[in-house]
């Protein structure tokens, strides 16, 4: 009861009171195929019976009522309004089911998105300790499967359940010996089946998750380090780990196929014995094999109903042991209390400095070593500041500092002697901070795009978009272009060379009008002649606006040349 409290708990509010009625299309569904069945054998008896209009009550009453000259036009008729019942029951069966499935869809989108907005709410920190490929398992993958596998799985055995339950009470109306035969015989197979694969499937379920991720983990690195693996001639091992990882995969996807399947025969061997055990209980209790005829045909007609059902109830439940460990991952990582960034476009006012005041920082927690101990900075508008010193010297970390990425452990961010303490200020700076690194973010869109990052292409000012283009100059190549701004960059920039990518994140910095612009290693792949290029830019941009704060990273002392001082770490 206690993951059932946990899994209601997942469900959100809006959708929690459309249980109710997702649960009643269920049985709606399941009281329209009883009607096609029904539909069907009424064809059935008004076809082989002669005499159905004057041995079947129902009939005969239907057959007088509608006023009926002949056997043939009653047959024609009963079979005209069965393909008009069965045509009917097929719009309304998708209907219902287009009901649930959009229920189901809503509910894996709330989900997602709740999964993401937590993992983006963490910061960067959380972002950077954890694999990409299980984050995005998580949000696509396990919150599918929550929705796919684990309610709508329940939903279904739940209705099922009520099949089997309505369908008991109604025939121990008619003969309670087939009630009681029907528990004897189906609910303990039931039971011993669900309790030994119970906990088979959680495993194989879990292990599943793990080979997926580990997989999207290969296939993510292969893609992106595609050069390297070529080169070093490491295809074939990384080949084989894939192969490997597809092997294991199909293991267990057959293992968990053989289980549910193994349901329908468990049921099937439960339906002959319960025929076999009233065949030979009624002759031990001395009835004739002809006097049971009517109970055994009673018996067939309930199981041809109740069969299916139990067989669902078995498979469903398979199912859901499968899924089951999706609801302590989505209950542990949604119950991580994030604070809610506020979406702003405000920027926090800065007239004087920024000061980083007695800060230190380590990856890890308060336990872990500082990469920064007791740090103090001041940098004051308008200056141009380098930074430079050996790799693992905390030169990004410094800056992940100053642009209210990273929270100190100890010590406090101040602007303009102000302390930068809640979400909001921090959104407030960030809106008046520019960063461009070295492995600057490109996607797959187009050059405007690109550098008026988040925002909407009809809403791009295309004269500030021009400014920012010229100053970073990018004019000349952009004109080269014969769709211009609207040329597509390609997967992380892939059409542009090292120079433009650059510029196109000064062009971005500039666009956004940040009073700091901040350079981590913005030059560090270009060649020299590049490199000169984009750090004149830079100085040029400098020289214009000398009201512009500038930090820049770099190993290479000459690009530093235009900066006021040069802070060593």
């Amino acid at each position: 009861m206690s993951q059932f409290s946990r899994i209601y708990s997942l469900v959100p509010s809006a959708l929690r009171r459309r249980l109710p009625r997702v649960v009643l299309s269920s049985l709606c569904s399941a009281v329209v195929d009883l009607v096609g069945i029904a539909a069907l054998v009424s064809v059935l008896l008004v076809v082989l019976d002669d005499n159905i209009t004057s041995s079947n009550p129902l009939f005969a009453w239907l057959y007088q009522w509608l006023g009926f000259g002949s056997e043939s036009a009653f047959v024609t008729f009963v079979c005209l309004a069965v393909l008009v019942l069965i045509a009917l029951k097929g719009v309304v069966g998708v209907a219902l089911q287009q009901y649930r499935s959009c229920y189901m869809l809503m509910l894996y989108a709330d989900l997602s998105k709740r999964m993401y907005d937590n993992y983006l709410s963490r910061g960067l920190l959380f972002v950077r300790s954890h694999h990409t490929t299980r984050l995005v398992n998580n949000v696509n993958a396990v919150c599918h499967r929550f929705a796919a596998g684990v309610i709508s799985t329940l939903l279904g055995v739940f209705t099922e359940l009520l099949v089997v339950v309505t369908l008991l009470v109604l025939l121990s109306f008619y003969n309670p010996m087939i009630v009681i035969l029907a528990v004897v015989v189906f609910v303990p197979i039931a039971l011993i089946y669900s309790r030994v694969i119970r906990r088979r499937m959680a495993e194989n379920g879990r292990e599943e998750n793990r080979l997926q991720v580990a997989q999207n983990k290969t296939m993510y690195e292969a893609l992106r380090g595609y050069a390297d693996i070529e080169i070093a001639g490491a295809k074939p091992s990384i080949t084989k780990r894939f192969a490997n990882g597809i092997d294991s995969l199909r293991y267990y996807s057959l293992r968990a196929s053989r289980m549910r399947s193994a349901a329908s025969y468990v049921i099937e061997f439960s339906l002959v014995l319960g025929v076999v055990a009233v065949i030979l209980l009624g002759m031990a209790w001395g009835h004739s094999v002809g006097t049971l005829k009517l109970f055994l045909g009673v018996f067939a007609v309930a199981a041809y109903r109740i069969v299916p059902s139990i067989n669902r109830i078995m498979g469903g439940w398979t199912e859901y042991k499968r899924n089951g460990y999706v609801v302590d991952l989505l209950a542990e990582e949604l119950a991580v209390s994030v604070p809610e960034i506020p979406q702003t476009k405000e920027k926090l006012p800065f007239e004087e400095s920024i000061e980083l005041r007695d800060v230190s920082f380590g990856y890890g927690g308060d336990e872990a070593k500082s990469v920064l101990e007791n740090f103090s900075l001041l940098v004051r508008k308008g200056e141009r500041v380098g930074i430079q010193g050996s790799s693992g010297r905390g030169k990004t970390t410094l800056f992940n500092l100053l642009s209210a990425l990273f929270i100190p452990t100890k010590g406090e961010l101040r602007v303009d002697g102000k302390p930068i303490e809640t979400p909001l200020q921090r959104r407030q700076w960030q809106n008046n901070v520019a960063y461009v690194s070295q492995d600057l973010f490109i996607p797959d869109q187009t050059i405007a795009e690109n550098i008026a990052l988040g925002v909407e292409r009809q809403n791009i000012d295309p004269e500030r978009l021009q400014r920012a283009i010229r100053a970073a100059r990018l004019d000349d190549f952009v004109a080269s272009l014969p769709e211009g701004v609207d040329t597509v960059t390609g997967e992380a920039g892939c059409r542009l060379s090292g120079g433009q990518r650059q510029r196109i994140g000064i062009a971005r910095a500039l666009y956004k009008e940040a009073s700091v612009l901040m350079f981590d290693e913005a030059t560090s792949s270009l060649d020299e002649q590049t490199e000169r290029e984009v750090v004149e830019a830079v100085a040029g941009i400098s020289e214009a606006n000398r009201s512009l704060t500038i930090v820049v990273i770099s190993h290479n002392s000459k690009t530093l040349d235009f900066c006021d001082r040069i802070i060593t770490l």
